[in-house]
């Protein structure tokens, strides 16, 4: 079989495509390009993806964004979403190291707190996410410290690294080992979005405090962490207190089954990954498109295209006012 030719657009930084790069090399002989490639494969941090007219496209983002078929061939989403053989479900934590480890040892196994010197920790860069996030970390650190250690809010001087530089997730995990809790809440809301914040603080053996996808409890346990999708505020600062009160309570929690008794771990792992793969790389090129290029579909492209010039040149014309 022929090198399979891939471009990486309009990632946020080189951290997912190394590692779907890694994951296909697995089975295939991959060419990295920036011309020409047979397959694109690309998030939502720009459109450079557009300007690959003769490649396949492969929409593979970490952002709570919906993928639009109309300009791609093929998705990989958070969304339950059946759509023929164009969609397949890849969660983003899918790519990271801590949701192997979880899935290999299915629970904490914690025989004490040795180690749990921390109350509760919030790491996060990104300041526009729900303000639910920060009115419960606010909350929470008026009756007891929560120490942040990201570049949002940030009250301590822990180092832990940059965000989506190297393995930046080893030394974030390694600092969450020191806490009894982690503020795991995700930047937005909807059905599916469950980031590696929820696997992470898991992987850290702490009880995640998490708000987000309404329906996380169709792959976590619900009795494993503090759904706040389901208290308020008040009732979440109390529920998260009185754990830390009770040192029994708080490790029979941490001790419970990472996932649910029905969760769908073969469909989320390595081999179902590839798998999705292999079926859009398995029939010739030519045959792999999907999205429509004749009239009301290169309309569609066409007017995308313009939208995103016209953005440009907002941008240009707003960047040359303000060095004047």
């Amino acid at each position: 079989m022929s090198p399979i030719r891939v471009a990486f657009t309009d990632f946020p930084g080189p951290f997912n495509p190394d590692r779907i790069a890694a994951l296909l090399g697995q089975r295939h002989e991959i060419v990295l390009v920036d011309s020409d490639p047979d397959y694109v494969i690309h998030s939502v941090f720009g459109h450079d993806y557009l300007d690959h007219r003769g490649a396949v496209r492969i929409f593979f983002a970490s952002e709570n964004v919906r993928p639009d078929f109309n300009l791609d061939d093929y998705a990989f989403s958070y969304d339950w979403l059946a759509f023929g053989d164009r969609h397949f479900r890849a969660p983003n934590f899918l790519l990271y190291d801590q949701w192997r480890d979880i899935r290999a040892r299915g629970s904490s196994g914690l025989g004490g707190l040795a180690g749990k010197d921390g109350f509760c920790n919030f790491i996060y860069t990104n300041g526009d996410g729900h303000p639910l996030r920060d009115r419960f970390f606010h909350a929470l650190h008026a009756e007891e410290r929560v120490e942040s250690f990201g570049a949002h809010l940030r009250n301590s001087d822990r180092p832990i690294g940059a965000a989506y530089q190297g393995d930046w997730t080893r030394p974030k995990v390694e600092a969450q080992r020191h806490f009894k809790f982690s503020i795991a809440f995700e930047n937005s809301a909807s059905p599916g979005y469950t980031t590696e914040k929820l696997v992470h603080a898991l992987a850290a053996d702490t009880i995640p405090i998490y708000w987000g996808d309404p329906e996380v409890g169709r792959v976590f346990n619900p009795e494993r962490f503090i759904d706040m999708n389901r208290l308020s505020i008040e009732e979440g600062v109390a529920r998260v207190l009185a754990l830390h009160r009770d040192d029994a309570a708080w490790l029979e929690m941490v001790n419970r089954p990472f996932f649910a008794p029905d969760a769908p771990l073969d469909a989320l792992g390595d081999a179902a990954l590839l798998d999705a793969f292999d079926r859009i790389f398995a029939q010739p090129k030519a045959q792999a498109f999907r999205r429509n290029p004749h009239f009301w579909g290169q309309r569609y492209e066409e007017r995308r295209r313009a939208e995103v010039r016209a953005a440009k040149l907002v941008g240009r014309l707003k960047r040359l006012a303000f060095w004047r």
